[in-house]
Order: C-alpha cells, then structure tokens, then sequence
C-alpha cells in the first residue's frame, strides 16, 4: 500500500537524528520536459513518462478514488449515521467501555508495508506561541522506498511528543482552548450573535471572566444584529486587515461565533461568500450536545451544509484534539488560496476538561493516517450506529528521512485531504511546544498543491508541425532553460498586457517595478483595484463585463497576456471562444501567447490553456522575474533599461482612452421653488444627479484634499457598484471591498464596519444602493451601539436597476421585483442617534460631500443622495466577446437567451 501524498509533512523526528535543508536537496534538473510521443530532461529523448501526463494520471486516478470515497460515505449515510452522539471521550478502534481493541489498533496502524515517502525537512525550533509556525519551507523533496519501515519507537515519540503539546492545555476547557489559540493566531476582534448551544464559549470573551485577570481582555467582542451581519463584518475585516507581520504577508482571519440552528443557517451567505472571493475566516457554532436527542431544539447537520461551501468544516469529538482543530482551522484557512473555515461545538463538548487521563487516552489512540481510503474507517462505521462515517481528525503519518531513519508526522484532516506537523519545542527555555508545517514539493495531489505552490513552471509549446512539447523548470532561474525562454518572450512581446488579480495584492512594489522596466500596461480585477495605482501612467483600470473600455480592446488585441494572480472569472473573459484572438495567434507563431500565474495548480489550464502556467504566488513570481532582469541589483543597476518596445502601444493605449470615455450622464438644471428656514418661499435652479455623477464628485473631493491613500471604500452589489469600480480612482492594494463571485447584496455595511475595526485611523466609506442597503441596515444598531465612525453614502433611485436594465433589454420592459418603496433613511439615522444628511440636486452636492468626509471624523455619518435611474456604461454585450461593449444607453436589438446572471 502506497502513503497518500502528503503536501504538508511535518515530523516528529527519531532521537538522535537531525534534519537536511529541503533547500538544498531541490534540484531543478529534475523537472522533466516531455513531447506528445516522448520524454527527455532539457530536450534528451526518453520512453519515460513525462512529469505533466504523471500529474494528469495521478488527479484522475485521485479523482477515481475520491468517487470511491462518496460511494462508500453515502452507503454509510444510508444506515442511518449520524453525527456522534454520548461518544465523546471514545477513540478509534476503542472499545465503548475505553479500552483499545486490538484488532482495531492493528487495523489502523497497517499503513506502510510497500512504498514510504522518503521527505527532508528542517530541523524544527519552535517560537513561543502555541500556534502553526507559517515558515513554511517551500523546496522540501520526495522520494519513494519500499524497504525501509519506520521502528516503532518513532511511533511512540509522535505519540509523546502530541501529548507534550497538549499537555500545556491541562486542567482547560474546550472554550478556554479556543479563546486562547484565538489569542496565539493573532485575532483581536470577534462578530458573533449569542445562543444557548453557544454559552461556554461565549462566556470566555466577558470582561470579568476568572481567565483575564488583571491584564483584561485581549479580544474585543461585538454583538450584531444577526449572524449574517456578523459573517460579513468579519469579511470586511479580512479583506482590509494589514497582515500579521512582514515575513509572514497572509491575510488575517476574521473571526465568527454564533449559535447552532438558524445561527448556522444564517452564516451560510457570508461563508460562501468568502469561499468565492477567497477570504480567510473561521466559523464557530454551537451545537446540540452529543447526547441530545436526535432533532433536538435548535439543532441542524451544520458540518454536511458547510462542508460544500468551506476549505475544511469539523465537528470537534473532544477537548484533546481542540488545540489541533484550531491551530489547523486557521493554517488551512489562511493558506493556498485563503477562505473559510467551519467548526461546530456541541455544548457539552466546550465545557469537557483536559485531563492527564484524557491526553493518556487520546495520545495512546493515534494509529496510522489510513494509506488505502476509508476502508478501515468503513468498518469501524458499520460495526456501530453512531459512530461517524470520517476519519480520524488526529493520526499520524510515517515518513522516511534522507538518511533511511523513519520518523513519524502528525496528521491533522482527511487521509486525502489533510496535512501533517511537527512537534516542536521553544527555543527560548520556556518548554512551549508548537506545529511546525514543511511539505514535499513531488506531491502530486491537488489538494496540497492547491494550499502549497510549487514554484514551478508548466509549459506548453506549439510546434511547427502542429505537436505540442510541454516542460518545467524552476521559478527561481539558476539556468533553468523553461525560466530563460519565459523571460525571452516577455522582453520581445510588443503589444504585451498585465492583468493583475488578487494574487499581486501583496505585492504593488514588486509590480510597479516589472510594469515600468518592461513599460507595459497594467489592468486589474475588481478584488486588485489600487495593486497598480491608477495614478500611473500606465496603468488601464479595470477590465470586464462593466470594466473600462481601453483595457478591453487591449487585452483582445495584445501579442502577450500576463495573468498574475486571476483566475479568468467569466466577468473578465466575455465569451471564452473569442478570448485572446490575438495572443494565441502569436503563440503559435513563437511572439507571444499566456502566461498564468497562480497559487493553485487546479487553475492551470482550467479556463484558458496558457503557454506557461506559473504554480506560484503573484509576490514569488515577481520578485523571480525582477532578479532574473536585475531589477534588485543593490547598485541599482539593471539588465533591462525602460523599454522602447512598446512606446507604439502606449500611444495606443492613449488614443482609445480619449475616444472611450467612461460616460457620465449628466442632466440641465430645472427651476424649482423651495421654502428657505425664513419661511420665504424662492426660485432655485436644481440639477438631477446619476450615481456616475456623485461617485465622480467624491473621487474628485477626496483627491483635492490629499486623503485618497487614507480611504477604504466598501459597496453592495449592482449600479453603484461598477460605477464605484470605473469612477474612484484607486491607488493602494485592497481599497476596494465588494462580493465579486457571488455577488451578495447586503454586504456592503458590514464590509464598511470591518474595515474600520481593522483600520481605525482610516476613512473607511460605504458606498450602498438602496436595494442592497434595505437588506441589513439593521447593522446601524451595531455602528451606534460600538460608536465606530464610518461613513454610509446611500444612492437611492429606488430601484434594483441593473437588473431593472436587463428587464428592459430582454424581456421587453416588463418590469417586476426592481422598484423600491423605501424608508426616509434620514429619519432612519436619527432614529439611531447617527448623523446624517440629504442631497436630491448638484449644486449642493460638493460642500455636502466634504461634511460628510470630514466634518466629523469620529462620528459615524450616513448621507442620503437621491440620484435617477441610469445603466451602468459600458457593459460588454451578453454572450459576445470582451471587445464587443455597449457604450451609450440606447435601443438595439439583443439575444434573449444571452441575458447575464
């Protein structure tokens, strides 16, 4: 039986033996190059099978047996399993009065008899804080041996090891664990709603709790005025949240606590939500508890309706393994490409103890991560009808070090989709134990390389006589002939492109650089606004369905697109068959094509087949592409001066801007007769206003007064939403925050608090529509409540009117469910104790906008604009190509099938 390839292999390392730098065993010369009908390394011939068809072998064969799982799963479903009940304290292969049996012990650990992964890692030296150390080492190696086995004593160092680590939680509840290592991840804030199946967890943020002492609290807790708020409060949070430190660059985690039941149910938006945008956070639910009878009060298959929607959902089974599922919540959560996380706390299981007995017990369990699928797993699933059908959450995994000394890992998840850690200690005297990940770069499960890049680039090359030859090399240069032609072909292209996506968002250093030496063009997606300032001669602003037009027609007739960190969304493709005519005309001429950048090797290739697909970070792949043309030489000096290349093609990119202006509809002033505070009645001249027109206004009153860079701009989801996207002039990474995938209306409010929880010196500016706003402006309870100034600019045509739109173009002006009937949001503020102000006309508008910028910057202020309905412009034509756009607001005729979603 063959290991599963473990991505992420952390050990815990046999007495006396020490670890080889898995930097120093990688050696690009073994990245292999393969033809349609043969294989070589850098161009020899060979009857070997190539890397790349190993890849495509190995995912299907995975795929096959992930099918196999299901199959096996829903038969267990269908014997009536479900999740575990009165058997908390109670282990694999344990009997139910809490002795191992040993046939399931010997079950379980018959794991390695034919192929043990042989992996090198680091010595592992531990920091003081009992969390997932994130230097993760990015060129450990692999390598299969079928005649080593690990001795036992290795076993039984795992074993010791996880109960030194968790030894450090004696005498803690479950609750008190999750506060803690919510504390040890960095978190400083928590949304959540209260509930009864919630309590014991709930109580560890109260100010008086024993735990705090005299140092107070470390957490802040804020109560909303319902779960989904608090979901997308914590979103907003982790969008904006400036990383946890230099050397670690990954996004924070926002942080939810709600109870069971609808407290679940109502999370399910924002957690889909930000498994569509990639947006790290972990959930926490109460639960019935285990003994609770089936269809108890407020009770619900949280784990099963999250499962779909989340990078890894878990029902803790007891107090022992809470250090681990938290440590690993927020390692899967907040690595590869971030996204949520779901934990659900059965009531009785937060308040159960840590105990010597209970570590004893727990440690003495672990077996063998299962090396042939669930088939142990099955039989213990069928020998009792409450057992659940998953795997072990803890196990261990056996590995073989570079030297033949075996060792075993921790694993944490899935046999197929989980990780492994090792086990390390403090070195500052302290004895403090934390995991510690490295993972085997030869991985060849998407699931690792998902979370892990590789560094590695893929390429696939048209010959002349119609084949195709596809190899690899290494990012990282030293000779590697794939990164040389990779480099080549940027520096020849004339008309080239970058399309910057979410994966450059921590990197607008290393992007300016690389756009200025090879002066070429940049656009960005909705998530990158403001990774490539827009303030740069260079730059396009953002292309798509309702992007600018310069960046449109500029993609579709580039020779070279560099794609760095998107995943070619369809609102940024238009139809996929007219994407990239000219690009893929120059690839198979030898001046140009695609290149991709991305963090998961999932994406290569999985909506356009690119020339050279890149499994790396934005940041790594920039800083690769930099050194190799010199552009961080200390002297300053660089192999590639501004290029001439492409002057034809700015002039170009100039052109189109003055003859495809972003419209701004405008309206002439109408006379009216108002009554001043005199009581006198007069004549004024007032003036209509579009939302294009007000967005325009306040782009420009923040760029007079200097605070563009100081600002963070949340919106819902419609009109308002493009034209903030075309209008604002964005000039720093993460400046924008709105549902790009899914599309959530509502949002928007809870997007501006979390902002400014993460942000507090920031202006942090919600720009809603009144559709999506009516949806949670309950949230002004919280703003009022926590006093968090943030400024709400509510553009009301009281309409859905993007949809409204869609309805006049196919389906014949039939309008239904796009007309609002809405509150007086003014007296709606007031009712809340927030400032707020009214605007129906422009003269007005430009000293309104600056009192409610800057009048009162410790005051939350919502200002009211009434504006006419008009269609956001210009909008790529349904189901045509990216270049095909509607530009003015006229009649024309349409498919009706080809109305967007």
């Amino acid at each position: 039986m063959k290991l599963p390839g473990v991505a992420l292999a952390l050990f815990v390392a046999t007495a006396g033996t020490s670890c080889t730098s898995p930097a120093a065993a990688f050696s690009p010369s073994s990245l292999g190059r393969t033809r349609t009908s043969a294989v070589g390394l850098e161009g020899s011939v060979s009857s070997s099978s190539s890397s790349s068809a190993f890849l495509r072998s190995a995912a299907a064969n995975s795929a096959i047996f992930r099918g196999r799982q299901r199959q096996q799963q829903q038969a267990v479903r269908s014997r009536g399993s479900k999740r575990p009940r009165g058997r908390s304290a109670t282990f694999p292969g344990q009997r139910s009065g809490g002795g191992l049996s040993a046939a399931g012990l010997t079950r379980l650990r018959a794991s390695i008899e034919e192929d043990i992964e042989i992996v090198d890692t680091t010595s592992a030296t531990a920091s003081p804080a009992t969390t997932i150390s994130n230097d993760v080492s990015a060129a450990a190696t692999s390598a299969a041996s079928s005649d080593v086995d690990a001795p036992a004593l290795s076993r039984a160092d795992a074993r010791k090891s996880a109960a030194s680590y968790l030894s450090q939680y004696d005498g803690q509840s479950s609750a008190a664990i999750i506060y803690s290592k919510l504390v040890d991840n960095g978190v400083t804030v928590v949304n959540g709603y209260s509930g009864g199946a919630v309590l014991p967890l709930l109580d560890q943020f109260h100010g008086e709790h024993p735990r705090h002492g005299e140092e107070g609290k470390k957490i802040r807790w804020i109560t909303n005025s319902n779960e989904s708020s608090a979901g997308h409060i914590a979103e907003g949070f982790a969008k904006s949240a400036p990383a946890l430190s230099p050397t670690d660059g990954k996004m924070q985690a926002g942080v939810v606590v709600a109870t069971s039941g609808p407290g679940v149910t109502n999370l399910i938006t924002p957690i889909t939500d930000a498994m569509c945008d990639g947006v790290p956070m972990v959930v926490l639910c109460g639960q019935a508890a285990t003994f609770a009878p089936e269809a108890a009060f407020q009770s619900c298959p949280a784990v099963d309706l999250t499962r779909p929607i989340t990078k890894w959902s878990y029902q803790i089974r007891n107090a022992a393994e809470v250090p681990f599922v938290m440590d690993y919540a927020f390692y899967v959560a907040r690595h590869g490409r971030p996204g949520p996380v779901f934990i659900d706390l059965p009531k009785d299981l937060q308040n159960q103890i840590v105990t010597p007995d209970l570590v004893e017990e727990f440690t003495a369990s672990l077996a063998d991560v299962a090396a042939d699928g669930q088939d142990q797993i099955m039989m213990m699933a069928q020998s009792s009808k409450t057992a659940t059908h998953e795997a072990p959450f803890v196990s261990l995994s056996t590995h073989v070090r570079s030297d033949g000394r075996g060792h075993h890992a921790i694993h944490l998840g899935s046999p197929h989709e989980g990780l492994s850690f090792d086990v390390a200690t403090a070195s500052d005297g302290t004895g403090t134990t934390s995991l510690q990940p490295v993972y085997s770069s030869s991985s060849t499960e998407l699931y690792e390389l998902d979370i892990h890049p590789t560094n590695v680039i893929h390429e696939t090359k048209i010959e002349t006589d119609g084949t195709t030859t596809t190899r690899t090399g290494a990012l990282d240069g030293h000779g590697s002939e794939v990164m040389t032609e990779m480099i080549d072909l940027i520096k020849q292209a004339r008309k080239p492109v970058i399309i910057a996506g979410q994966g450059c968002n921590d990197a607008p250093d290393e992007l300016r650089k690389f756009a200025e030496a090879l002066q070429i063009p940049v656009t960005t997606t909705l998530h990158a606004m403001g990774v490539f300032d827009e303030r740069h001669p260079l730059a396009l602003n953002m292309l798509g369905m309702h992007g600018h037009a310069t960046p449109n027609f500029m993609v579709q007739e580039c020779d070279l697109l560099l794609n760095i960190g998107s995943r070619f969304d369809d609102r940024i493709t238009g139809a996929l068959g007219s994407f990239l005519p000219e690009a893929r005309r120059a690839a198979v001429e030898g001046r140009g094509g695609i290149i991709h950048v991305d963090i998961r090797k999932s994406e290569h290739a999985k909506q356009v087949e690119p020339n050279f697909f890149v499994h790396s970070t934005g940041l790594d792949f920039l800083r690769a592409v930099n050194a190799e043309l010199g552009l961080d030489d200390p002297d300053g000096s660089a192999k590639v001066k501004p290029s001439t290349a492409t002057r034809s093609w700015l002039k170009y990119k100039t052109e189109l801007e003055k003859e495809y202006p972003v419209p701004v509809p405008e309206y002439r002033p109408h006379t009216v007769t108002v009554t001043g505070d005199d009581g006198i009645e007069r004549e004024e001249e007032h003036t209509k206003m579009s939302a294009q027109y007000v967005i325009k206004k306040l782009n420009e009153v923040i760029l007079a007064a200097g605070r563009m860079d100081d600002c963070f701009f949340s919106t819902g989801v419609g009109i308002h939403q493009m034209v903030a996207a075309q209008h604002i002039t964005w000039t720093k990474p993460r400046q924008m925050l709105s549902s790009g995938s899914l599309g959530t209306m509502g949002v928007c409010l809870g997007y501006t608090i979390g902002s400014k929880l993460a942000n507090p010196q920031a202006i942090c500016i919600g720009i809603d529509g009144d559709g999506s706003f009516n949806m949670t402006f309950t949230e002004l309870k919280t703003v009022a409540e926590q006093g968090i100034p943030i400024k709400m600019l509510i553009l009301d045509n009281e309409s859905q009117m993007m949809v409204e739109y869609w309805q006049r173009l196919f389906h014949a002006e039939r309008y239904l469910a796009v007309r609002n009937i809405n509150p007086d949001y003014t007296t709606l503020a007031d009712s809340f104790r927030i400032k707020n102000i009214y605007c129906d006309h422009a003269e007005d508008l430009e000293s309104k906008l600056e009192d409610f910028l800057f009048e009162d910057p410790d005051q939350p202020v919502l200002f009211h604009c009434r504006i006419e309905r008009t269609p956001c412009m210009p909008m790529v034509a349904p189901g045509k190509a990216l270049d095909d756009m509607i530009h003015r607001d006229e009649r024309f005729d349409v498919d009706p099938s080809a109305a967007p979603s």
